[in-house]
């Protein structure tokens, strides 16, 4: 995993997040940001890490979402670490 990869792994859940309207929601409603500004900062690394943090709350949600996108959890929690705050995120490997 590198930090392109990292990068790549969160394009796909932004992408994820914005072609289901009920996950979109959610996310909004928990993480506080508006929908315009989602959508200025989609690639903004910290953004991603942000919705990446979304998923690794609950692991019905990083599930469904690994599968939907063919990528392991695991992926998914090395990914979050390369992306700004990862550092801190108590995932561990």
């Amino acid at each position: 995993m590198n930090y392109d990869q990292a990068e790549i792994i969160g394009l796909q859940a932004l992408t994820h997040v914005a072609k289901h309207e009920d996950i979109l929601l959610a996310y909004i409603s928990l993480s506080g940001i508006t929908p315009e500004e989602l959508r200025n900062s989609a690639a903004n690394p910290a953004t991603l890490g942000s919705i990446l943090d979304y998923f690794l709350q609950d692991e019905k949600r990083l599930i469904s979402f690994c599968e939907a996108v063919s990528v392991a959890p695991d992926k998914l929690k090395k990914a979050r670490q390369y992306l700004p705050g990862g550092e801190t995120v108590p995932y561990s490997t």
